[in-house]
């Protein structure tokens, strides 16, 4: 190659290269938040805390879960929340990413930031995957966390197994933060995967099937699955309610009273 080729040669892959700025944006392993929020679920508590009663109001809630890559109908998803006007906050069952990587949960953040209503936010499996764990953490606070609503109690449990190699859950922790003195009027339990999916050991879903009973839990919510369940199982007398994904292009309604709680499909 001639000297003249050769600097031609080099010239064209300048150009090129700097016409590239963002074509590798981000590194799978990025924990960095960068230009993401932190902490929002306990910001979002700190709104609960302003809001809630001492004592029981009736309330309703929207849940939702398995955004994933789903843009289009999560973003369809979102505005349709934003048309409810009777309801007091979002819970997420998990995986508002597919790869856990830093530019999907960019994206949430962009599509989310449109929400009229709070929204709280458990990890999904997916979402631990290429680091994303940390990410999630410096996004959202804690995995585990809890909350009071209008004397109801929330409790939000990491339960990924597979992801955190075949690491048991922190059940000690679970059979604590549902421990309610009878005052409390009901009992919801939130976690991504349900205790019935191949992740468990039978230990682990005999456990888990029992602190939820021994602490009489109202109601236990999950992901994970992408399909709708609403009842109970053979191996457990507490019901559970499973979210589909924003595929399913449906929000489920939570409407909690003094002595029961109804479950409402909304499709959009």
């Amino acid at each position: 190659m001639s000297r003249n080729e050769t600097i031609f040669a080099l010239g064209t892959i300048i150009l090129f290269l700097a016409g590239c700025d963002n074509l590798i944006e981000y590194s799978p392993y990025q924990t960095g938040t960068g230009d993401l929020p932190q902490n929002l679920n306990p910001k979002v508590i700190a709104n609960f805390e302003n809001k809630s009663s001492e004592s029981f109001q009736p309330f309703r809630i929207a849940i939702i879960g398995d955004s994933h890559t789903y843009y289009d109908d999560f973003e369809d998803q979102i505005s349709a929340l934003n048309k409810i006007d009777s309801i007091d906050f979002v819970i997420h069952t998990g995986d508002i990413t597919l790869s856990g990587i830093h530019r999907e949960f960019v994206w949430f953040n962009e599509i989310t930031s449109s929400l009229r209503h709070p929204m709280a936010t458990i990890i999904g499996n997916h979402d631990f995957l290429s680091n994303g764990n940390l990410v999630f953490e410096n996004m959202f606070g804690p995995l585990n966390f809890t909350f009071d609503y209008n004397n109801c109690r929330f409790v939000f449990f990491d339960d990924i197994i597979l992801e955190k190699n075949m690491e048991d859950p922190d059940f000690e922790w679970l059979h604590s933060a549902l421990e309610a003195d009878e005052t409390i009027t009901h009992l919801f339990l939130i976690s991504h995967i349900p205790p019935w999916s191949d992740p468990f050991s039978i230990g682990n879903s005999f456990l888990f099937y029992r602190i939820l009973e021994d602490q009489k839990t109202t109601l236990s919510i999950h992901g994970h699955t992408h399909s709708f369940f609403y009842g109970n199982r053979a191996e457990c007398e507490v019901p559970f309610l499973v979210s589909g994904d924003a595929t399913d292009r449906e929000i489920i309604i939570l409407e909690v009273q003094q002595d029961t709680f109804l479950v409402d499909r909304q499709s959009f």
